[in-house]
């Protein structure tokens, strides 16, 4: 895959980079599922011989912004990085790591806990659903329930189902709104926002929610979902073929459906794109974060030919090879060697000058004056947006 002059790869964690850098470097090469022993070598002795200079704060900021924090908390603390052979402290903060990755642990259970009621709530009442994104992809990516920060359960449904998902939530204690500032009641969303949603927003609804009573847990958010596509796509698919298509599979330890592997990939790519380029999403910092791209990397390294024959067809079917490409794209400017060349060269870009665009789904397009890797490790990039989104309602906090 060609990758433009003005946006190189990633490099690779280097001891003569910069401390604010090679904390940037030190991220992506924790951000994985697995390390490999020569990695972790490379790890460690970078951090012996120049870990003191490292922009730590950095480290930890990007790392929770990212959603990676339990992630490299983890490979910090089971492969022994932050300290050397001879017991030598080579990072600072081990008691951060460690908490935020056995703290996540205890947090997902109690989502799985609640979210395991909603699953047999909606299969009790016959309602064909497959889950998205969340749990499927703590099992099949890291298969470590403390790895990765779940938040709400994405839940696609045809849309003419909504009425008896609403009541099978309803029955759970569930309602469509956000949470008081005391944070004691969940208060309607006012008509205004109630509105939107129904009429601009039709591959979605409103997240129905539920206080938790807990430190660890804020809210138990259910999200539904119509369509993969944004209305303003103008790609029209049939929710029930992905319906159709859907798999069983234990989540939560109760037998529920998931998409199947492909659909899995498409929706990993569309929403990746969606997420980067719209004002919704730029206004709260979610716009761009490595463990979307790490994910879509690790569905890519999982996908044997058959299921990579499949996505090319469906993609075309779909007609959404536009998102597919950007996706594509980017995430081999992080993880190189997990996009097949045969599959990116399948999906070029049709205008390089669109890979710097955002606003495109809100219909008013904008281009970012810094480049992607600039942008991905910037936490302050959206200073430079003047747009604004026109969407009200809920912002994600997870």
């Amino acid at each position: 895959m060609a990758v433009r002059p003005d946006q190189p790869p990633v490099p690779a964690f280097r001891a003569d980079s910069s401390p604010e850098r090679l904390a940037d470097e030190l991220l992506l090469t924790l951000a994985r599922p697995r390390l490999t022993q020569e990695v972790c070598a490379r790890v460690r002795d970078v951090l012996g011989t120049h870990g003191a200079g490292l922009d730590w704060g950095r480290f930890v900021d990007l790392a929770g912004r990212h959603g990676v924090l339990p992630l490299v908390g983890r490979n910090l603390i089971r492969h022994r990085l932050a300290q050397s052979d001879e017991g030598r402290p080579l990072a600072p903060y081990r008691w951060i790591y460690s908490y935020a990755y056995e703290g996540n642990r205890r947090r997902n259970q109690a989502l799985a806990d609640e979210y395991a009621k909603v699953l047999r709530a909606v299969d009790d009442a016959g309602i064909a659903y497959a889950i998205r994104k969340g749990q499927p992809l703590v099992d099949t990516v890291y298969g470590d329930p403390g790895a990765r920060r779940v938040g709400d359960l994405d839940l696609l449904l045809r849309r003419d189902t909504l009425a008896r998902v609403a009541d099978a939530l309803t029955d759970l204690g569930y309602a469509q709104g956000r949470q008081s500032q005391n944070g004691e009641r969940i208060e309607p969303f006012d008509r205004r926002t109630q509105l939107f949603w129904r009429t601009k927003l039709t591959n979605v609804a409103l997240p129905f929610v539920k206080l938790s009573h807990r430190d660890d847990v804020e809210l138990f958010i259910i999200d539904p979902c119509t369509s993969l596509f944004q209305v303003s796509s103008g790609v029209e698919a049939d929710v029930g073929d992905f319906l159709d298509r859907r798999v069983r599979r234990t989540v939560y330890g109760e037998p529920s459906f998931v998409m199947d592997r492909t659909d899995q990939l498409i929706d990993a790519c569309v929403q990746l794109h969606v997420e980067a380029t719209t004002l919704y999403y730029i206004e709260i910092g979610k716009d761009l974060t490595l463990l979307k791209f790490l994910e879509l990397a690790e569905l890519l390294r999982a996908a044997d030919e058959d299921v990579a024959e499949e996505f090319r067809r469906r993609v075309d079917v779909y007609d959404c090879a536009g998102s597919v490409a950007w996706a594509l794209h980017h995430t081999a400017l992080l993880y190189p060697d997990a996009v097949p060349a045969a599959l990116a060269d399948g999906f070029p870009v049709a205008d390089a000058a669109t890979l710097d665009e955002y606003g495109a789904f809100d219909g008013q397009v904008h281009r970012w004056e810094s480049d992607f890797t600039t942008r991905l490790f910037d936490p302050a990039r959206n200073k430079d947006v003047t747009a604004r989104s026109n969407v009200p309602g809920p912002r994600a906090a997870v």
